[in-house]
């Protein structure tokens, strides 16, 4: 009997000529001339936008010819319009599987990149933007997407490179293209750079919205809020709202210490996750910490009911358990030690985020011969060296034979990076480093860093899970869906730094988040004398000013970088108090951590 159960991706074929078709029995693309016809024929109907006829046409070419090159085109482009996901990429991923020439395999897998980046999913984008490049590698669009990319990865010299690459290729400015190399550059610290290129980009198209959002966060972390302020409310005078501006503008109030205006702003009553918080931080500076906590909370009521955002700790989980089992005491003594390199000494700063590491860096760069480089070299990034495949078990290779090579080049591997970053060179004594999943790494620390200082920044338990909730932050493991997500992935990176701190020998200093605000000098001095470095320490008034510096390459934090402040030091109690049930099954995990940390008086 004929199978006639439609496909459940949504496509309108037969199952059997869609998801679940027989390679094997796909007729050959020789067999297709009687259909190209048809296939011309639909392509008309399409471009004629009458859209019913082409894809009645359509859905009979597949049936007969599930393989045929423009009708997948055509019903994907059908489906793409209908707004239906599944059938669409079920569709763009077949088209991206069919053999062909270059230019077809080229601009099928590009097809297939952008949908996915449309979604969000860049990870999942890479393989088909790689396939679409080696395809076509003078590509202009192939090379754009890949800069996309690299840089939604973090791997923003790569990104860069891929950008500039476009823009020589395509022989002319395009204000997409420079806008994308504008927001590469401005993760990367250089926004003097950044803000001449988005110049260029807005004089090319003044609406492209984009970029205007793009060029206020530059000049927002240049320090010149004012600039910012003018650009942004020059796009908001357009008739139509952009809201992702609006909520760009709420928060230069915020920074500007306007909360009122933010509110004013964020006030209808169909906002999103991001306006929610947004309107929620603006209340808690007005100490209406009820309201609050009402929109904190409804922003990842959303997360997870409307957008089906979870906690997925099952990757890290795995691998902390690895970790765990492989890094013990006995082990590591076994192992090669590498002795210490020339030039700046890398400081790990560690601690859960919100915990205070961006505050304590911008403060250690106040001091002669200390760099700042942010994120730009996390440990976990060289996980992705072909060297690291089955980490950390694949260690153990390093009893082998010339280990210390193997773990002198990887150390090397990972100082490329870093100087790549462009954070860093020889004039420095030291250089700072972050990395959320740097705790989790400790024991590779100690391999290629032996040497190297680890500050571990310690704050309340409940202010660090409040401070999440109250953000708009995207977290390991999306963890930031619920307080109680936020407690359990502290619980399990708090774990596996007492795991570290009982088998390894650490030049290991805790730091006091709340002792950093009351008093910076004294916690700076402390440090200092920990890591053996004889420097000045600016006066109190300059460190509590915590003004940025204007000089050479900037973290990604100097957007929110602002003078001390003690305005979250018991904000989390307050709001555990106000709203008990928010907290209620957060408190049990936080408990013992509160008790070991000593906040439990």
């Amino acid at each position: 009997m004929l199978d006639t159960v439609l496909c459940s991706c949504g496509s309108g074929l037969r199952r059997i000529r869609c998801c679940d078709f027989d390679p094997a029995a796909l007729p050959e693309p020789e067999s297709f001339e009687i259909l190209n016809g048809l296939a011309a024929e639909a392509t008309r109907l399409f471009n004629e936008k009458k859209t019913a006829e082409a894809e009645k046409l359509v859905l009979k070419l597949l049936d007969l010819a599930p393989n045929h090159r423009l009708a997948v085109r055509i019903l994907f482009e059908l489906r793409r319009a209908g707004n239906r996901p599944r059938a669409t990429e079920a569709l763009a991923r077949r088209l991206a599987g069919l053999p062909g020439e270059p230019a077809q395999v080229s601009a099928a897998n590009l097809a297939l990149a952008q949908w996915l980046i449309g979604q969000g999913r860049h990870a999942e984008a890479e393989p088909a933007a790689r396939i679409a490049l080696k395809a076509s590698p003078r590509d202009v669009a192939a090379h754009h997407l890949m800069g996309v990319v690299f840089t939604e990865a973090g791997q923003l010299p790569q990104g860069e490179q891929h950008y500039r690459r476009a823009a020589t290729l395509q022989e002319r400015d395009d204000g997409m293209l420079l806008g994308n190399l504008a927001w590469n550059l401005k993760l990367q610290g250089r926004l003097d750079e950044a803000a001449g290129i988005y110049e260029r980009a807005l004089a090319i198209r003044p609406d492209n919205r984009r970029a205007i959002g793009g060029y206020a966060q530059v000049e927002a972390a240049r320090g010149d809020t004012p600039h910012a302020a003018r650009l942004l409310d020059g796009a908001l005078a357009e008739p139509q709202v952009d809201r992702s501006l609006r909520l760009l503008r709420s928060l230069l109030d915020l920074t500007m210490d306007q909360p009122e205006a933010a509110l004013a702003r964020l006030n209808d009553e169909t906002l999103l996750p991001a306006e929610l918080i947004a309107r929620g931080r603006a209340f808690l500076r007005l100490n209406q910490t009820t309201d609050a906590i009402n929109a904190f909370a409804t922003a990842r009521q959303l997360q997870r009911e409307r957008y089906g955002q979870t906690y997925a700790p099952a990757a890290f989980a795995e691998q902390a358990e690895r970790s765990r089992k492989f890094f013990n005491a006995n082990r590591l003594a076994a192992l090669p030690r590498l002795a210490p390199l020339p030039g700046p000494l890398p400081i790990f700063l560690i601690g859960f985020p919100g915990s205070g590491t961006s505050l304590l860096e911008q403060l250690l760069a106040k001091i002669p011969g200390f760099a700042a480089a942010d994120t730009a070299a996390p440990i976990a990034g060289l996980l992705k060296s072909p060297a690291l495949a089955n980490y950390p078990e694949c260690l153990s290779d390093l009893l082998i034979g010339d280990g210390e090579r193997q773990l002198s080049a990887l150390r090397m591997q990972y100082l490329q990076n870093l100087i790549a970053s462009g954070f860093v060179s020889n004039k420095q004594q030291f250089v700072t480093l972050r990395g959320d999943a740097d705790a989790l790494h400790l024991g590779l620390i100690k391999l290629l860093f032996p040497e190297a200082p680890i500050l571990h920044l310690i704050r309340h338990p409940l202010d660090i899970v409040f401070t999440n909730f109250a953000r708009d932050k995207k977290l390991e493991a999306n963890c930031a869906v619920s307080p109680t997500a936020i407690a359990r992935h502290y619980d399990l990176v708090m774990s596996m730094i007492r795991h570290y701190r009982g088998q390894l020998t650490l030049r290991y200093l805790p730091v006091r988040y709340e002792a950093l605000i009351d008093d910076p000098g004294a916690a700076l001095s402390q440090i200092l004398n920990f890591i053996g470095a004889a420097a000045d320490i600016p006066g109190d008034a300059e460190l509590r000013a915590n003004r940025r510096n204007p000089a050479g390459r900037v973290p990604t934090h100097a957007v929110v970088q602002e003078a001390i402040h003690g305005r979250g030091l018991h904000g989390a109690r307050r709001a555990a108090a106000i709203a008990p049930d928010i907290f209620a099954e957060a408190m049990p995990i936080l408990a013992p951590w509160i008790e070991e940390l000593g906040y439990g008086a």
